[in-house]
């Protein structure tokens, strides 16, 4: 069965080893997001190096500059969204510190439903690309940083992670944002990383999938919650939305953003994609997910999802998507 990975970032330089771990893991395309203008690489030279490497095996997903926040940002940034769609782009990834940390030119927080956003989110729709955007963060990190929260280990690591702390908005209120957004710009399809990031609590995700059509889901780097709801629930949530779940995994390679992986350890990356293999086809029980221990202390138990909702996941959703 065919496999497309809706969900990693990877540095230019990284393309040959990327070819291997597609080779090794039986995924014909990789959705690549966000890496080259996080890095600082020419858009232009970027997708050059990736095409001679892995030719249509990757498909690239810009990030608009949120360095430029003065007057008018909002269509800057669709313009130059325009343009890189022009040059090769197939979509648009935003990440978490929308709405967390990046402030306008008077130092105000910009929120995910900031009108002056609109002719971005706009633009993606008349383009016909989509918005894979991540909101918020697991419950974990806006919890107290203390010895009690789950996902201390972690925190630890990367203390810049929480977001418990005054000054920063409540999850609810920043998945509410998202919501808005997504409720005003109905032409322009919005890709919820880590399960909408609400992993945690899959009735709010239904619910969200039920209120916005435009509204789809990815799995990356949240296998470790799903598992942990009743196996037979996740199942029927992932059977009721099987139209609309992408299978992602969040691999990173080149981008020290991230430690918790030896990059080049391709035994180490294949047991990564085999759990999530292990955790979507089996009926196992109370198993390792592909972020233990870091992502938490615990185990979860397995899906068992059905050939043809297997192959949705894996494959038809995303490249319904992005063909």
């Amino acid at each position: 069965m065919d496999k497309i990975d809706a969900h990693v970032h990877f540095h230019p330089a990284k393309a040959k080893i990327i070819a291997r771990v597609m080779d090794e893991n039986g995924l014909a395309c990789m959705v690549n997001l966000g890496i080259l203008e996080i890095l600082d690489i020419p858009f232009e030279e970027g997708m050059a190096a990736f095409r001679s490497v892995l030719g249509e095996r990757m498909v690239y997903f810009t990030t608009p500059d949120f360095r430029d926040t003065a007057p008018g940002f909002g269509e800057r940034m669709a313009q130059a969204l325009e343009r890189k769609v022009e040059g090769g782009a197939r979509g648009l990834k935003i990440f978490k510190e929308l709405g967390l940390r990046h402030k306008d030119s008077e130092g105000h927080l910009i929120p995910v439903d900031d009108p002056r956003l609109d002719p971005l989110w706009a633009k993606a729709g008349e383009l016909g690309v989509p918005v894979l955007i991540h909101t918020a963060d697991p419950l974990a990190f806006f919890g107290p940083l203390d010895e009690a929260n789950e996902r201390w280990e972690e925190l630890q690591r990367h203390p810049d992670w929480h977001f418990g702390a005054p000054g920063f908005p409540t999850h609810d209120a920043l998945l509410e944002q998202r919501e808005r957004a997504m409720a005003r710009h109905r032409g322009t399809i919005f890709i919820g990383a880590h399960l909408g990031e609400y992993p945690e609590n899959l009735a709010y995700v239904d619910g969200c999938l039920e209120r916005h059509p435009n509204f789809y889901v990815d799995t990356s780097a949240r296998i470790g919650e799903i598992g942990r709801h009743p196996a037979e629930e996740a199942r029927a949530f992932f059977i009721k939305h099987q139209d609309r779940i992408l299978f992602g995994s969040d691999l990173v390679m080149g981008w020290d953003a991230f430690d918790e992986q030896d990059e080049d350890d391709l035994a180490g990356i294949r047991r990564f994609y085999d759990l999530h293999w292990r955790f979507f086809e089996t009926d196992e029980r109370q198993i390792e997910h592909p972020g233990y221990p870091i992502q938490g202390r615990w185990k979860v138990d397995a899906l068992n999802l059905p050939p043809e909702v297997l192959e949705k996941l894996y494959f038809r959703n995303t490249r319904r998507l992005v063909a």
